[in-house]
């Protein structure tokens, strides 16, 4: 037997032993000398005060989780009184809340009112029940949430082990101390506090608070905006009709940076003797809105503290400081609903949220700034925003929902993100935007300024038109910045959320009283400089709203708030405008009918359908939340060129549908089961119109390429995600029919190009001059600028000669894309089968670099010497592959990478956010390096290898067509608007 002592999960000393064994040796067992000491140090501990925010941070953490836990014991236990408050604690604020999320919230809630208690002073080493009491008297509604949570004896009793050690602790704090040298250090509180607490968690809630360079530039522009021409407020927020809300408080951070710079300006105007009556009065005019509780009490410390620094009048004189208009509430929830009955212990909360709501139906607010949180797919989370009243009334979310004959119906599912709901929010209470639709009274003409950072899918996703629209009616100017120039998932280093890999951008929207909605608003785009987060911050110190760095954006109601494409970019076609369709690849909505190998997919069905117990098979089968495809279902549909099985999944005992080769990822191609029951969304579309002679295009949609070629192609049916493997895209077939008879590239424009170069154009010949210009790095670095709005556009050359020498180049690179499958002529060197480098070129393995198979287990790393010329391969490797070979990539995605990814040991992929975990099937994979997995990495490297060498080819074709005239589509007359379906998933 052995003791040991720990502090912080730190080992304090060493380990002591027993000498002798309690089971056999009785009295004859002996303890060192040590053991008394240890035991000593155990009983006479005292608590060590945190000398600074994050050491507390730390500390409060811990506390926090051992609370947690015991909370979710004794509610598994069945604690009647636990229980009961847990039933009242849902019912005044989380309704939908469990078990699980009311300890969270109980534990939290307990926490940081202990935090509040400590900055009044109030000690703690008296009993919770007496600092609760002591704490209503100046801030009542923490201090009676505090009571209500710690106030039944029993739960006490229940909870002696982590409320004493907590209050032992906590007791210990001098705030006073605490934050003195560094007031800022607050900011990051609650996220450090997080990240001890539980990281999951703070993923989950998106907590990444606003750096302060961000919020003091989004303050002082708001100041500007409302000192200049549009509203004529000389002192800015520190006129006294400027009310400023921020939805998501958070932990204060904007409220703070409105006081300090309303008391910058009090203090140059009037004097530093002025602002402590300023900041008073402004006190009134500042409301901060907040559902979670540890930030929204993080959030008060900060005011609170930050009213007792601004509010120093003098020796021997005193201000009293004022209340904080700072609620605990859903934002989102209806401001209109009648408030239940409710125990007169619980009043003082009940209160708080009469006057939230009260603030939300009838307080004109002039500016609402903030970081509202970001989650997808948060349908049935935007409250009274997504669901309105009821009756005859709409729900304020329905006033930006694209009319069924926009034909973007498909991607409207991007409007359910919780950051959506607060910009609704925002145009309703700021604008008054939908007011009459969604509450019966009329609607008024009001004006403000609405500024957030936010994620920047809606400044042009086909999803958000509605948005854009009601955005350019109703404000008179909007500002927009792009914090991420990079695109999608940059460097960390260059991110303003390190933690956040979505782009991000700050949007300012104006309204002036009187605006005309007949006159869309003045949208203006600038972008923050590339590189590194620190760059980004010193711009943004200087960033001015009337600088002549802006760029105009279109005027047309629902265009992009980006910069309308200009020059020679312009005028060329858009890539959709060839094609007559576009769709999305196959949605397969669960992982596990996806493999590199066969005998993966065939093994992983065994498991499936032998499973007896119906809600484990359930789990292996892993359907959405909703049921959109389940083990009982019966098939609806059927793919071309496959039978399929009528009776439900749980029903069938047969073996696995054939698996088919199918277009994965870009020169990935991997084993799906071409069954509907397990397909979520297949696109039947893509599988009527296959045959030996189809080809796919895949490229991005709602977001442009970074690096690597603009466009890929396949032989095979593609996923949503070909391109890239994250953000979806559009699929553009050669073909509409099996039988490549009708082309999808339009007539008109087919009838077009041959009038203009003398000679017919078939539809493969476009096809391969799109592969000839676009797939290539040339390309998008060429046109990194234009693309910063998404769109892709070909250029097309009014030279015949260059136009059928690309369209020769362009059947090679297809070749290429689809492995000798399409467009093969053993005459141009193209022979059908797995392409080949000449022998000098080609990678070797040499007989020492066998990739050992079994018993040798999978590999898990991946690697390159330069200096070799050498691919790893755990184990084995592969000599002469070039640096090019090995770093080509695809808008960000290094493919050997990539491709190995799906074939190494540990396949898991990390859960971001709140994304569900994948059914277990996904660990039947093979033990060991199977023999196909070399020979589709060797027919891998051949074509990279081939690809690579094409390149420079390319890119002087490019430079050759840009140097002479190009030709316009216009004279085809054909629209962008294909007429398809959608179903990617990008932002």
């Amino acid at each position: 037997m052995s003791f040991s002592l720990w502090r912080d999960g730190e080992l304090q000393g060493s380990i002591v032993r027993l000498e002798g064994d309690l089971e056999t040796d009785g009295k004859a067992v002996r303890a060192p000398g040590t053991l008394l000491t240890l035991f000593s140090d155990f009983f006479t501990w005292t608590p060590q005060a945190p000398k600074n925010p994050r050491r507390l941070a730390e500390v409060s953490a811990r506390l926090c989780r051992l609370l947690r836990d015991e909370v979710s014991e004794q509610l598994e236990r069945g604690n009647v009184a636990l229980s009961g408050l847990a039933q009242d604690w849902r019912k005044l604020l989380f309704p939908q809340a469990d078990d699980a999320q009311f300890a969270d919230g109980y534990a939290q809630a307990v926490t940081f009112g202990l935090l509040i208690a400590r900055t009044r002073d109030i000690p703690l080493n008296q009993g919770i029940e007496h600092a609760a009491s002591d704490l209503k008297k100046s801030n009542s509604l923490i201090g009676t949430a505090l009571g209500l949570l710690t106030d039944n004896p029993d739960n006490r009793t229940a909870l002696k082990t982590s409320l004493d050690t907590m209050a032992r602790v906590l007791d210990a704090v001098n705030w006073q101390e605490v934050g003195r040298r560094d007031p800022d250090a607050w900011l990051y509180f609650y996220e450090h506090f997080l990240e001890v607490y539980d990281n999951t968690l703070r993923k989950r809630t998106g907590s990444y608070y606003t750096p302060p360079e961000v919020v003091n530039a989004m303050v002082r522009m708001v100041d500007d905006v409302l000192r200049g021409p549009l509203f004529e407020r000389t002192t800015g927020l520190a006129s006294s009709d400027v009310t400023v809300a921020d939805p998501a408080v958070g932990t204060g951070t904007f409220l703070l940076g409105v006081l300090r710079k309303i008391a910058e300006t009090v203090a140059t105007d009037m004097g530093e003797g002025a602002v402590p009556a300023a900041i008073s009065a402004a006190a009134k005019r500042l409301i901060g809105f907040e559902l979670q509780f540890g930030p929204f009490a993080v959030a008060q410390l900060r005011l609170i503290a930050e009213f007792q620094e601004l509010m120093v009048v003098g020796e021997g004189k005193a201000a009293t400081l004022p209340s904080l208009k700072l609620f605990i509430t859903d934002t989102l929830g209806n401001p209109y609903i009648e408030d239940e009955w409710l125990p007169q212990v619980m009043q003082p909360i009940a209160t708080s949220r009469k006057e939230a709501n009260a603030i939300k139906k009838g307080q004109p607010i002039t500016v609402v700034i903030g970081n509202p949180p970001y989650k997808e797919k948060a349908e049935g989370l935007g409250g009274w925003i997504e669901a309105g009243s009821g009756g005859s009334l709409k729900a304020p979310m329905d006033w930006w929902r694209p009319p069924v004959e926009w034909g973007v119906s498909a991607h409207t599912k991007h409007l359910k993100n919780l950051y959506v709901y607060f910009w609704r929010w925002a145009t309703w209470k700021v604008f008054g935007t939908g007011n009459y639709a969604a509450t019966g009274t009329p609607d008024r003409d009001e004006e403000g300024v609405i500024c957030y950072i936010t994620v920047a899918g809606f400044l042009n996703g086909p999803g958000f038109q509605k948005m854009r629209e009601d955005l350019r009616r109703t404000a008179t100017r909007i500002w927009v910045i792009d914090c991420s120039p990079e695109g999608h998932q940059p460097e960390v280093a260059t991110r303003i959320f390190q933690g956040v890999q979505q782009p991000v951008c700050i949007v300012i929207a104006a309204k002036k009283l009187g605006k005309d909605a007949g006159k869309p608003a003045d949208v203006r785009y600038m972008p923050l400089p590339a590189g590194r987060r620190e760059g980004k911050f010193k711009a943004l110190e200087t960033l001015s709203l009337d600088g002549p760095d802006w760029v105009e954006c279109s005027n047309g109601w629902r265009d992009a708030f980006l910069p309308e494409a200009t020059g020679a970019w312009a005028d060329m076609p858009p890539l959709k405008t060839f094609f007559v369709y576009d769709g999305s690849g196959v949605m397969p909505g669960r992982t596990w009918v996806i493999a590199p190998d066969k005998e993966s997919l065939g093994r992983r069905w065994d498991a499936l359908v032998a499973e007896k117990d119906e809600a484990r098979k359930e789990v292996l089968f892993h359907p959405h939340q909703g049921g959109d495809k389940t083990v009982a279902k019966k098939p609806q549909t059927e793919l071309a060129g496959h039978v399929q099985r009528k009776q439900a999944v749980r029903d069938d005992k047969e073996p696995v549908q054939i698996p088919v080769r199918y277009g994965f990822r870009t020169l990935d191609r991997q084993w799906i089961i071409p069954d509907t029951r397990v397909l979520n969304r297949p696109n039947p579309a893509l599988w009527d119109g296959y045959s030996s002679a189809q080809v796919f295009l895949t490229a991005l949609d709602a977001h442009s390429p970074t690096s690597g070629p603009a466009v890929t192609f396949t032989e095979l049916i593609p996923d949503l995600h070909h391109y890239k493997g994250s953000f979806g895209g559009r699929v553009m077939p050669l073909w509409r029919d099996a039988g490549a008879s009708q082309s999808n590239i339009r007539p008109e424009h087919l009838a077009f190009l041959a009038d203009a170069y003398g000679q017919e154009v078939t539809p493969a010949d476009v096809m391969a001059y799109i592969a000839a210009t676009l797939t290539h790095p040339a390309f998008t670095a060429r046109f990194k600028d234009d693309l910063v709005q998404p769109g892709l556009r070909v250029p097309l050359t009014a030279d015949a000669d260059l136009f059928f020498e690309a369209v020769a180049l362009g059947r090679e690179v297809i070749w290429l894309h689809c492995y000798g499958e399409r467009f093969a002529d053993p005459a141009a060197g193209r022979p059908k089968g797995p392409p080949r480098l000449g022998p000098a070129d080609a990678p070797r393995i040499p007989a020492n670099g066998a990739i050992p198979g079994a018993p040798e287990p999978l590999p898990d790393g991946i690697d390159y010497q330069a200096e070799n010329l050498r691919l790893i391969i755990g184990k084995g490797f592969i000599d002469n592959v070039s640096p090019e070979v090995w770093a080509y990539e695809v808008s960000g995605k290094q493919v050997l990478r990539q491709w190995f990814s799906y074939r190494k040991l540990d396949r898991s992929r990390p859960i971001i956010g709140d994304r569900r975990p994948p059914s277990p099937l996904d660990k039947i994979q093979p033990d060991h390096w199977l023999s196909e997995y070399t020979t589709d990495l060797m027919n891998l490297l051949h074509v990279l290898g081939r690809l690579v060498r094409l390149e420079p080819a390319q890119a002087d074709l490019l430079q050759r067509i840009l140097d002479k005239p190009l030709l316009s589509l216009d004279a085809a007359a054909t629209t962008v608007e294909n007429g398809a379906e959608s179903s990617d998933d990008s932002i």
